[in-house]
């Protein structure tokens, strides 16, 4: 069985823990998970090889703790680590991007590749949202070897304040929606990213948006928000058949 390195980019122990029983749901049994948190410093981050091991596979999860912008003045903390954590990551993210080495992007995780391939990362308000929306695919997602395997389409969980101002230079566009320009995107043979988040459940998303504050709108419940989304489930699974085992 086949390793893939999770980075976590959260605080909070509980949802660290939370995200950790996601993932190995997620991934079925169908590979070893190795979790590894983006804001630890002690992390070997300028030796690409040494902080992968034996892992084959690389998913960049999210984050509700951190934003880019998250419409918070200049200078914020959360924005300031943000851009620290870009710069620490940058070594391994060019390692990477240089071996094309399977990556899944999701969430921060694909602001964080999107920021790293210098497009802005900005609070838009028409794109930010929370709970089940619709994504479609673009011609190339169609074809996409990853994405083909989804019909064109489908529901997906979202919870994210920050989008893509673009598709970065070099990147393919695979999915959007009607208020999310860049649900998918990918960067060369197997380096994946989504807005939305296909390691969750129905189950997990309520879970989330209940324990994420500042995320849950005022006086909205959220089962009204929330939907079930077995076709996004599948991406990871296949994410694996595909490019790990």
């Amino acid at each position: 069985m086949q390793t893939i390195l999770v980075i976590q980019s959260r605080r909070r122990p509980e949802i660290l823990a939370e995200e950790q029983a996601e993932y190995a749901r997620a991934t079925t049994g169908a590979a070893t998970l190795v979790f590894k948190n983006s804001l630890d410093e002690t992390e070997p981050w300028d030796s690409p090889e040494i902080l992968l091991g034996d892992a084959k596979a690389v998913i960049i999860g999210g984050s509700g703790d951190l934003d880019f912008d998250g419409g918070r003045e200049d200078g914020h903390e959360v924005r300031v680590t943000s851009k620290n954590l870009v710069r620490r990551l940058t070594p391994f993210i060019n390692h990477l991007f240089a071996h094309d080495i399977p990556t899944l992007g999701i969430c921060y995780g694909h602001q964080i590749i999107g920021e790293y391939s210098g497009t802005r990362v900005f609070h838009d308000t028409k794109q930010n949202k929370v709970g089940t929306f619709l994504v479609s695919l673009t011609d190339e997602g169609k074809t996409d070897p990853l994405f083909s395997t989804l019909p064109p389409i489908f529901q997906a969980q979202y919870g994210h304040k920050d989008s893509l101002e673009s598709v970065p230079t070099g990147a393919a566009l695979l999915a959007k929606g009607e208020r999310c320009r860049t649900s998918a995107l990918r960067y060369g043979r197997s380096i994946y990213t989504t807005q939305f988040h296909p390691e969750l459940t129905a189950e997990d998303a309520r879970w989330k948006l209940a324990n994420s504050p500042g995320y849950l709108p005022e006086d909205v419940s959220v089962d009204s928000l929330v939907k079930e989304s077995p076709e996004a489930s599948a991406l990871i699974p296949n994410f694996i058949r595909l490019f790990v085992q």
